[in-house]
């Protein structure tokens, strides 16, 4: 029996559109699945939870609905799969699925592999792809904002510039398994498990979801224009050779801000606070995978 977890809201339009199309395929297929519309924020958890140990839980929304779905797979034999049709999808790309190919994405949930993967814990909260704190969280804020003719990578570049308009920048000590490696004025910090963000930002290219470590990505002293000069380079992840961006690798991470800043996980926000103390936790997640990802 696979438990399907469906956020009728995700990449707005994108999953009602889909459904449709997944129970096509479940039933071509002749297997048992079953249907829960999520109804409001949290709601995923607890369906999840409801279901048996063991369950097989399909995720069809974005990033959001697969933070929610993992964090009540975290720590059990239960094994999410991702169906990506929300606006980002940066969780389905770490996993090396085309967010275009919506069967492929079903054919790897029913008849891939199962792989263990690496997730995080951010002051308690569960994370599977990344916690980014500063600009990155104020423009994951401001895309719920942004006209609806808007969608994906484009929506992001639009909260971008928005965002731009009120850009202050704040002190920042960032300590990775017990060293400090930064301190000073500082655009953002993102901590990646997975190598990309913001539905199209390369923040980490080298990181993987069972490599043991997160990469830690630091943007220092960057201004207005500075900023929109990086934004092509985190596009290609081409940015880390930028005189004002450092990477470090470490498993556990902690931001101290000199000033309450926001922060998100796959986009899901968490309200400004000063200190973000970041865990790394092994193979601690089952995932649906395909036979051949390396």
């Amino acid at each position: 029996m696979y438990d399907i977890i469906f956020n009728p809201t995700a990449g707005r339009g994108r999953a009602a559109r889909a459904l449709e199309r997944v129970r096509h395929f479940f039933e071509a297929q002749a297997l048992p699945y079953r249907v829960w519309p999520t109804e409001a924020p949290q709601h995923a958890t607890s369906l999840v939870n409801a279901l048996t140990g063991d369950a097989s839980v399909l995720a069809l929304g974005g990033d959001g609905t697969v933070h929610e779905v993992a964090a009540g797979c975290i720590g059990t034999e239960r094994t999410m799969g991702v169906v990506p049709v929300g606006s980002g999808d940066d969780f389905a790309f770490a996993l090396g699925l085309d967010r275009r190919d919506l069967e492929s994405a079903l054919r790897t949930a029913t008849s891939g592999g199962v792989r263990v993967i690496d997730t995080g814990l951010v002051n308690g909260e569960p994370f599977v792809n990344a916690i980014g704190t500063g600009f990155d969280a104020e423009v994951a804020a401001r895309v719920r904002t942004v006209p609806r003719l808007y969608k994906g990578l484009s929506a992001y570049l639009y909260a971008v510039i928005a965002t731009l308009r009120t850009l202050s920048l704040a002190e920042v000590s960032v300590v990775v398994d017990d060293e400090e490696v930064f301190s000073g004025r500082s655009l953002l910090v993102s901590t990646q498990n997975g190598p990309r963000n913001g539905g199209g930002f390369l923040f980490a290219p080298e990181a993987r979801l069972d490599d043991g470590s997160f990469e830690v990505m630091v943007a220092g002293a960057v201004g207005r224009l500075g900023t929109l000069t990086l934004v092509p380079r985190t596009i290609r992840g081409t940015h880390l050779s930028h005189p004002k961006v450092w990477s470090f690798r470490g498993r556990r991470v902690r931001v101290r801000w000199s000033s309450p800043k926001p922060a998100h996980l796959e986009g899901e926000l968490m309200a400004p606070t000063l200190e973000y103390q970041i865990e790394h936790r092994p193979r601690s997640l089952r995932v649906f995978d395909r036979l051949d990802n390396p």
